[in-house]
């Protein structure tokens, strides 16, 4: 797959703000690679959950403008992003990869130029994706001041779309923090949440889709082999069963480092259980020792206690309110005196 840095060509008079053009990654793709867009080996499986994911990402792919895409660390965020854009109308289109960092200092320089600049550089993120689809990389982690930033920037995006039909831009945001209730308690900002979740895709951890790890197992196995030029190894009944039972905190990278590390230290054909050193260091890794108990002030145990409610509540305030036994009002209070100071417009 081609990749390229994002270049501008704009003129010398605009050198000064495209200086702060963000970083990002291109990848063209045709349409003759849409028949095979779910069919990633990362995709793949016969589990539940990923038969959801799939129909759900053919339902969306060809209506959607904006997506978020949710899912733990590892889980496959950008291959699902990467599926919906093929399955799009804009398919013929670039697929942009902007990581965040990227994106907080396009913002972050354009606070520094006026309104009317038209070498802004967060504007000149957009249209290089034009025609196809931006991924947003972990946008739950944009800084809450350079939030209100985003919304106008979405916003422009929305109006030029409004007015010319030949504005065709996609967007895909992915995340692996809940969005919906960080914006229902003030740590992250409502308008953004709702411009992003108009669709929203939800990507399954690794344990909740074991019976899938066959497949996915030999699936790598197959890639690493390739990669070696050696035979594909196989895992032994006792070795899969491991691989079955292992809680997976870090999902398909970490089955994806497992077997590499255990391909290196088997001398046959076979994976035997005990060349899965790097599951064993994994697991140890996720089991730390507890730590001394902190004592925790009143209102920190509140909090805490309240924060709690609110997400099990998915942040419906008023559910949480009512099983909290206080006033929305005094619930409100209690979230406005630990959340961030809004950024203003």
């Amino acid at each position: 797959m081609p990749q390229e840095r994002y270049n501008s060509n704009r003129d010398s008079t605009s050198r000064d703000s495209t200086q702060h053009l963000p970083q990002t990654q291109q990848h063209d793709r045709s349409r003759a690679d849409a028949p095979t867009a779910l069919r990633d080996p990362l995709l793949l499986g016969d589990s539940p959950a990923m038969r959801r994911l799939r129909s759900q990402i053919q339902r969306i792919a060809p209506y959607f403008r904006t997506a978020l895409v949710r899912g733990e660390p590892g889980t496959g965020k950008e291959l699902a992003a990467r599926a919906i854009h093929l399955l799009s109308p804009g398919v013929d289109g670039p697929f942009v990869l902007c990581a965040i960092s990227s994106l907080s200092e396009a913002l972050t320089a354009d606070e520094t130029l006026p309104s009317s600049s038209a070498t802004r550089a967060a504007t000149v993120l957009l249209e290089s994706a034009q025609g196809g689809t931006l991924y947003l990389d972990e946008i739950g982690e944009l800084p809450y001041p350079l939030q209100a930033a985003m919304v106008r920037l979405l916003k422009s995006f929305e109006e030029r779309r409004a007015e010319t039909r030949r504005w065709e831009l996609r967007i895909v945001a992915a995340t692996h923090r809940d969005l919906r209730t960080l914006s229902a308690i003030g740590q992250f900002r409502q308008d953004l949440y709702a411009r992003l979740s108009v669709v929203e895709i939800l990507v399954p951890p690794l344990r909740q889709r074991e019976e899938d790890i066959p497949l996915l197992a030999a699936k790598m196995l197959r890639r690493i082999a390739r990669k070696s030029g050696e035979h594909p190894k196989l895992l032994a009944p006792d070795t899969l069963a491991r691989l079955q039972h292992h809680p997976w905190p870090g999902n398909l990278r970490e089955l994806r480092r497992v077997l590499s590390r255990a391909v290196e230290r088997a001398e046959g054909n076979t994976i035997e259980p005990r060349h899965l050193v790097a599951l064993t260091e994994t697991a140890s890794a996720t089991s730390p020792a507890p730590p001394p108990a902190k004592i925790e002030r009143l209102h920190e145990v509140i909090q805490h206690h309240v924060l709690s409610v609110l997400t099990r509540c998915a942040g419906n305030k008023l559910r949480a309110a009512e099983l909290l036994g206080i006033s929305r009002s005094t619930l409100y209070r209690m979230l406005d005196a630990n959340s961030p100071t809004p950024a203003t417009e």
